[in-house]
């Protein structure tokens, strides 16, 4: 079980824990707020680190009041000495980082020095200053998301840059493609109408072979029947030859 000192509160409060409304609560992190201030946080990052957590990742703890209560009896011990000297010190530093600014480390070290000042004396007193370290909590918690959003915007401009250089690149391929792809379809219109035109001609010639076969066809009819009746015309001749030879001699 988890125990705490007298002065332990919320960093975002400073409200001292509890167990129920102001009951520590531990995020991914490691850092501890209390329950109430962690449900009214609008992004979920740290307020202190940044780290983005989850809420349903959010561990609440289970602690030991007995010595917080024992300790808190002894409210009465007046605060140190010169504890409104501080309170005045630091109330003035917030009033001059309000007014003239400061540095995030300047901010977050009086931040720092303001938590550990006010968890030393009791949460009656200083209300004023109590009040301006809260503000200018908020303000530090405001001007680190700003950050963090300027950050994420640079982020993604320069991813769009990137988007569009590589779009920009994307059109230039699709219309070296157009382009190649209109070459191509001249170069096949071309070869269909050149095989257009062999195939014609292919047919022309072919049709030229089917007649020159027929008039050879024809001429090879006509010279079988020439040389046929040339034989019997040989053939009767030598007939009238030889009778003719015959009759001389008798």
């Amino acid at each position: 079980m988890l125990c705490l000192g007298p002065g332990s509160a919320c960093d975002l409060c400073l409200e001292p824990f509890d167990t129920e409304l102001r009951a520590p609560c531990s995020i991914s992190c490691g850092h501890v707020f209390c329950a109430n201030c962690l449900q009214h946080i609008a992004r979920p990052t740290c307020p202190l680190c940044r780290t983005p957590f989850q809420a349903r990742h959010t561990v609440k703890l289970h602690v030991d009041l007995d010595n917080i209560r024992v300790l808190a009896s002894s409210d009465g011990v007046p605060p140190p000495a010169n504890s409104d000297e501080r309170a005045r010190q630091l109330h003035q530093r917030i009033t001059s980082v309000a007014t003239e600014g400061a540095t995030e480390a300047q901010t977050t070290q009086l931040t720092e020095e303001c938590k550990a000042f006010l968890s030393t004396v009791p949460k009656t007193m200083y209300s004023e200053l109590r009040s301006a370290y809260k503000m200018l909590y908020y303000i530090c918690h405001v001007k680190r998301n700003f950050v963090e959003q300027g950050r994420t915007v640079n982020e993604l401009v320069r991813n769009a840059s990137t988007v569009s250089q590589d779009m920009d690149r994307l059109k230039a391929s699709i219309e070296v493609l157009k382009l190649e792809k209109r070459n191509w379809e001249q170069a096949w219109q071309s070869v269909s109408a050149e095989k257009d035109d062999l195939s014609s001609e292919c047919q022309r010639l072919h049709e030229q072979l089917e007649n020159a076969q027929a008039q050879i066809h024809i001429v090879t009819e006509c010279v079988c029947l020439s040389t046929s009746f040339l034989q019997r015309s040989n053939n009767f001749l030598s007939r009238q030859v030889s009778e003719s030879d015959a009759r001389n001699f008798a």
